[in-house]
Formats: structure tokens, C-alpha cells, sequence
């Protein structure tokens, strides 16, 4: 049998032939009639030897056949998030020449590494069913996983085996090679006039306000047409179905110049979490928002075990670095909000507006936190820089929604 299998000398690789419950019952059944029938001279039972070791072998070449055929590896997305379902792609190849692969199975173990309980981790297992491989060809097979928590997730050990045709031996095939994805956390749905509530004022712009054509903002409705208007603005289809003319409405293309801070608040390990989830996911959804204008100037901390900060902008990377930052941040009892606050300055000096999204209220913060924080806040309170959020009062929900 002529192979090409590249991962034969792959470190990564592990095969075996193991033996079944039932190829053990045969090898102990096929040992005593051989020794009984040497013993007493029944060769019917040596003949009943002779069949249960032919089978045994045919099982064991297979077996082995197949253990040096196969090759195999996981295709992993680019990005999850939580709630959404990610494929999980399998692909082995049977790098035999004449020999068709059947019955095998893929398992891939999944453990999951949540940013809400470091110290612990989930494992499950992935699991897909190959019917037939030919000779010198590739089988895919693909499963969905969705993530119910944000943080990384840990894939491997990859494992394909098969007990085809007998069930007394077991041909498997491990590929130790680890992979990590990181889940994000999940993106809500903004109702219209958001920015609005955020900012806490009508604008909620800094800087100037540019349009260069009617696809500049996002398209929000339809209104009759009015002496002044541009005829660029007309919606041409609609107003031939409706016999008059009809223009289209765009919000406004806005540069924003904005700290969005997330405080990873939660009272006791036991406690709820939806509230700082749902923080958390609302300063990435704004984030992702925001940082689409070309000119906007938007910086993303975190106040967890750990502060961290980083830019966003409209680039993919940027963006993913972003969303990378808020899934690795820790929910703690005693959050480094003031130090959250001081590496965002350093990051990007002097900003119009701070916006804070927190569990819990401001005066809740400043009694609890450190005694500096007062002097702090009060700064941007006196110049009405500073947008507090507390996602745990009455209205603190309803500029966006939540999809189960």
C-alpha cells in the first residue's frame, strides 16, 4: 500500500490500534478453543480457533490500514460571539491509494475558559459522523457550537476513529495540536435616537459635521418632497410607484470624540451577572458604532481585576482589538475604575465626553471606590463631560435591545 501522508512524522500525531469489548471476548473465546483443542485433540474447536483468529486478523489489518491512511484537521472562524453560532469545520483526508475509509467518527473536546470565572473551566465535546472516504480524497463535516459565555475557547485533542468492519479492533487517530478562539462578547441592537442618550444632550457631537452624499449616514425613512430640496435626495422608484415625488432621510454622519469606559462590577461570585454582561456588551456594541466615522477619535477601557485600554477606529484590527480587550476583562467586587479613567487620558488625551456603563450607580462607585474618585468625576460632572449609565436602574436599558 503506497501512502502519502505528510503527517506521518508529525509530532502532533498519535495512532493506535486499540481492541473492543468484543475483540476482547473473541481473543479470550479463540485462546481457550486452541488450547482446548490441542489439549484434547477436538479439532472442531481448533478449526473454531482458526476462524476467530482469522477474524481477528482481517480486523487487524484493516485496522492498521487505516491508522497510517489517515490525516486530519479542524477549520476554526475568524471571530464568535456569544449567543451566535460559529461553524466548526472537520476535514480528513484518507491518503490510501486503493483503500475506501468507512464509519469513522470526528471528535474535537471544547473547553471553554470564561472571563467570569477564570479559575474554572467548561469541557464538551464536538462530535460528527463520516460515512465513506474514497481512496486519495478529502471528507468535511461541519458542526455548530454556540458560546454562551465570553473569553477563549481551547479546541483539542482532535480525534477520528473507526471500529469498521468487525468491531474488534479500533483504529484511532489523535492530533494533540491545540487551537484557542477568542468569543466576543455579544452585540446588541440600538434603537433609533441612541446617541442621544448617551451623550445626554441633542448632538452629543464633537467637532465638525461633514456629509459628502446621501449614503453618508444610515438611511432611516421616507418624507414628501419639499421646495429646497436636492435632487439627488429623491427616491426615484418610490415616488414612480406613489406619482409624487419622495425623498430619502439619512442620520447625519457625526465625528465623535468619546471615552466609552465599562466597569466589570459584580457584588459577590454568586451574584447575577446579567447586569455586567449586559454592560460589557453595550460598550463593545457602542464601540463598534462609534469608531465607523472616519474622522471619530474613540477609546475603549475596561475596570476590572485588571484596567485596560485601547483605541478604536474603523479598521478591522482595531476593531477586533477592541472586542479582544472586553472579552479578557475579569468582573471583580472592587473594579480599577480609577485606573481605567487614567490610562484612557494617557491613550487619548483630552476628550469632549466620558461614558461610563456600570451595573451600579455613580454614588454606589464613589462609596465604595477610592476617595480620589470624587475629585475626579467631579471634574467632568462640572463641564458635563461625564455620562454615567447605571444599566440596574429603571430606563437604564432602553436605548438598545436584548435578543435571547
Amino acid at each position: 500500500m503506497q501512502l502519502r501522508n505528510e503527517s506521518l512524522n508529525s509530532p502532533f500525531y498519535q495512532r493506535k490500534v486499540w481492541p473492543t469489548r468484543l475483540g476482547i471476548h473473541f481473543l479470550f473465546v479463540s485462546t481457550f478453543a486452541m488450547l482446548g483443542g490441542a489439549l484434547r485433540g477436538f479439532n472442531l474447536l481448533l478449526v473454531v480457533a482458526g476462524i476467530l483468529v482469522g477474524a481477528l486478523m482481517i480486523q487487524w489489518r484493516w485496522s492498521r490500514g487505516a491508522v497510517m491512511a489517515l490525516s486530519l484537521r479542524r477549520r476554526l472562524p475568524s471571530e464568535a460571539y456569544v449567543g451566535k453560532a460559529f461553524s466548526l469545520d472537520f476535514e480528513v483526508t484518507n491518503h490510501s491509494r486503493w483503500m475506501i475509509l468507512w464509519l469513522l467518527r470526528v471528535d474535537d473536546r471544547v473547553e471553554s475558559q470564561a472571563s467570569l470565572s477564570p479559575g474554572k473551566a467548561n469541557s464538551n465535546l464536538s462530535s460528527a459522523t463520516i460515512h465513506q472516504i474514497g481512496p486519495s480524497q478529502v471528507a468535511s463535516k461541519t458542526t455548530y457550537i454556540v458560546p454562551q459565555n465570553r473569553g477563549t475557547l481551547t479546541f483539542g485533542p482532535l480525534r477520528v476513529f473507526t471500529s469498521f468492519p468487525l468491531d474488534l479492533l479500533t483504529a484511532r487517530v489523535i492530533n494533540k495540536q491545540s487551537e484557542t478562539l477568542e468569543v466576543y462578547p455579544k452585540l446588541l441592537t440600538l434603537k433609533r435616537g441612541w446617541q442621544r442618550f448617551i451623550t445626554g444632550r441633542n448632538d452629543g457631537v464633537s467637532g465638525s459635521t461633514d456629509r459628502t452624499g446621501p449614503n453618508e449616514g444610515e438611511f432611516y425613512g421616507l418624507r414628501p418632497y419639499r421646495d429646497g430640496d436636492t435632487v439627488r435626495k429623491i427616491h426615484w422608484r418610490t415616488s414612480a410607484r406613489l406619482d409624487q415625488p419622495v425623498v430619502a432621510q439619512y442620520e447625519q454622519s457625526r465625528r465623535y470624540e468619546m471615552c466609552v469606559i465599562v466597569e466589570a462590577f459584580l457584588e459577590s461570585p454568586t451574584s447575577p451577572n446579567e447586569r455586567v454582561e449586559m454592560a460589557i456588551s453595550a460598550a463593545a456594541t457602542i464601540a463598534m458604532r462609534l469608531a465607523g466615522g472616519a474622522s471619530s477619535r474613540i477609546v475603549v477601557a475596561a475596570a476590572g481585576q485588571q484596567p485596560m485600554a485601547t483605541l478604536a477606529s474603523g479598521s478591522t484590527d482595531t476593531k477586533r482589538n477592541v472586542l479582544s480587550l472586553l472579552s479578557r476583562v475579569q468582573v471583580t467586587h472592587s473594579p480599577d475604575l480609577l485606573g481605567a479613567f487614567e490610562q484612557a487620558s494617557e491613550l487619548g488625551g483630552r476628550f469632549q465626553d466620558f461614558l461610563v456603563l456600570s451595573p451600579r450607580s455613580m454614588q454606589q462607585a464613589i462609596q465604595a471606590g477610592d476617595p480620589e474618585m470624587r475629585s475626579r468625576l467631579d471634574q467632568w460632572l462640572r463641564r458635563g463631560g461625564l455620562r454615567w449609565i447605571d444599566l440596574s436602574a429603571a430606563g437604564g436599558s432602553d436605548w438598545f435591545e436584548v435578543t435571547e
